[in-house]
């Protein structure tokens, strides 16, 4: 035995850094601690075999085992508090991130916020309201049924969570109303508005089993919630004197801080907007397009990006401080190699008639370099008309909008080949396995509690499919029943994947490039189905991994 032992210890130490990150990267999990030998984790998500003895009862994960606690108290969640907090705040982020979301870049109100000004009105209803029972139908509650505790804000945060989003409907009926001069009325908008938000939570229940369920799927931005949740419900530390801040207590280092950022960002916000994207090689070569082209903020490349706006960089990219070092670095190599090196090379070769666009915007172009005027090319049905098109102009976009599009098609492909390759056998093994499987401690805590059958789902997804239908058929859009199918059955299938790769990385796939490109080819020339499609191709996959995130927190 121990000459087996001084084996594999020679063998060990043989191992190069190099072989070693290679041995990570080759990996289906990189969230795994170095420590662990991935090449034993088999063919199931959670194989308990391969931790050690004294993380038996807790994540192994080090990220989840810092923020997760595996315990669990018995405390009131289901209370009359959190409804009424919940479905405020949910009413009030909904309405100011659907105003703001018209701002660019855009500002939203994210369930951050919602998280803070909770705790501040739980608190205050239970140290002002009185205590007073109710018996309604059968059901005993209290006004106040104690202490604001972190379930019931756990409960706030998942109806922030779920409806502080912008409605992606909302773009069809602004579309509609502003470019087309097309108005279907009221119960047309609510109906598309619910259904497009509300299809995907049906999907989210069938697919617990694979993104929830799962240690490996850790949800990197449900760390943060959880991290300061806990941290404003448990009692405080005692002083630190060796750190920044660690005298006071925590709210009040919070405070601090939060005054410190709203006062501040008045500076790059309205006092120095250039401060926002301080692109200086401008200033410095104002008239060189070539200058302006790389290192311009709104319309270059800006190879330089430095900015003291905070809203700059999380306006676009959500927070860099929540996804994995991997996440991160992936991210920045393919800005590198494809939006700088790859724009600058495909611009200044003249491909695509980019000597006459610019190199970086959203905007469209006719041929004479001016904003495309779609109301020529669409007939009175605000249907595609061809020979107008052929008349007027091709359409032409920038340089990074058409390597935009062309990545999107790349990412969609590469997500599936990537899955088949690491993922097949894990798939497949929950899928066989699913509630039989082990689970982890976080999971073993859950299993006291009843959940929502799965038939709740089921039929949730069966009545929002119906209601669709009727979304889409009662009202002159132009599109078709099966059209809409298709559309279902493609977030659907796509939803796995791509939320296997969130719930790791906390980067998430979009589908609304792709979805363009399958409806126009099923029903060219049809502008308002096109847009109806791609909403509930993307929106449907996207509100579904939106509620697994919740459920896993």
């Amino acid at each position: 035995m121990e000459k087996g032992e001084t084996k594999v210890s020679s063998r060990e130490t043989q191992d190069t850094p190099l072989d070693e990150l290679r041995n990570r990267l080759t990996s289906w999990d990189l969230n795994l601690p170095e420590k662990y030998d991935v090449k034993s984790l088999g063919s199931s998500f959670d194989d308990d075999s391969v931790f050690d003895k004294e993380l038996e009862e807790n994540s192994p994960y080090a990220e989840v085992r810092a923020a997760v606690p595996n315990v669990d108290e018995q405390m009131p969640a289901n209370t009359i508090r959190a409804w009424v907090l919940g479905l405020s705040l949910s009413i009030f982020g909904a309405a100011v991130n659907t105003l703001f979301s018209l701002r660019n870049p855009a500002i939203s109100v994210g369930t951050i916020v919602a998280q803070l000004v909770a705790y501040v009105l739980g608190k205050a209803w239970a140290k002002f309201i009185p205590s007073r029972q109710f018996n309604t139908f059968g059901i005993k509650w209290n006004l106040n049924p104690g202490p604001f505790n972190v379930k019931e804000h756990t409960i706030v945060v998942v109806m922030a969570s779920v409806s502080f989003g912008t409605a992606y409907a909302t773009d069809i009926i602004l579309a509609q109303v502003a470019f087309y001069k097309q108005n279907f009325g009221t119960v047309f908008q609510l109906l598309l508005v619910i259904t497009t938000q509300s299809v995907g939570y049906g999907i989210a229940g069938l697919l617990r089993a694979f993104l929830v369920y799962p240690a490996a799927m850790i949800w990197p931005a449900n760390l943060v919630s959880v991290t300061l949740m806990h941290a404003m419900h448990e009692k405080e530390l005692p002083p630190e004197p060796s750190i920044i801040g660690g005298t006071m207590s925590r709210y009040r280092w919070f405070g601090l801080i939060f005054l410190v950022s709203f006062l501040y960002y008045f500076i790059p916000g309205f006092l120095a907007q250039f401060l926002s994207i301080f692109a200086f090689m401008t200033w410095i070569y104002p008239q060189n397009p070539v200058v302006n082209q790389l290192f311009g903020g709104t319309t270059g490349l800006s190879v330089l990006p430095i900015t003291f706006d905070w809203t700059q960089i999380s306006g676009f990219v959500g927070d860099p401080l929540v996804p994995p070092w991997h996440a991160i670095a992936n991210t920045l190599v393919g800005v590198v190699g494809f939006y700088v090196i790859g724009a600058a090379a495909i611009h200044y070769s003249g491909v695509w008639y980019s000597k006459f666009l610019p190199i970086s915007d959203s905007n469209t172009y006719d041929n004479t370099g001016s904003s495309f005027n779609v109301s020529r090319i669409v007939t009175p049905e605000l249907t595609l008309n061809v020979q107008a098109y052929k008349e007027y102009s091709p359409l032409f976009i920038s340089t990074t909008f058409a390597i935009s599009y062309g990545l999107s098609f790349a990412t969609i492909a590469s997500l599936v080949v990537y899955t088949w390759i690491y993922y097949r056998h894990q798939i497949m093994a929950q899928f066989r396995k699913s509630r039989s499987e082990e689970p982890d401690i976080h999971m073993k805590l859950m299993l006291k509690y009843p959940e929502a059958p799965q038939w709740w789902y089921g039929i949730l997804f069966v009545l929002m499919i119906v209601l669709s239908l009727v979304t889409i058929l009662a009202f002159p859009t132009e599109f078709t029943w099966w059209a809409f199918l298709i559309a279902i059955v493609f977030s659907t299938v796509m939803t796995l994947p791509i939320g296997i790769i969130q719930a790791i990385t906390n980067q998430q796939i979009g589908l609304n490039v792709i979805t363009e490109f399958i409806m126009g080819y099923m029903q060219p020339g049809k502008p308002l189905a096109l847009m109806l499609f791609k909403t509930y191709g993307y929106i449907t996959a996207s509100q579904a991994l939106g509620f697994i995130g919740d459920m896993k927190l």
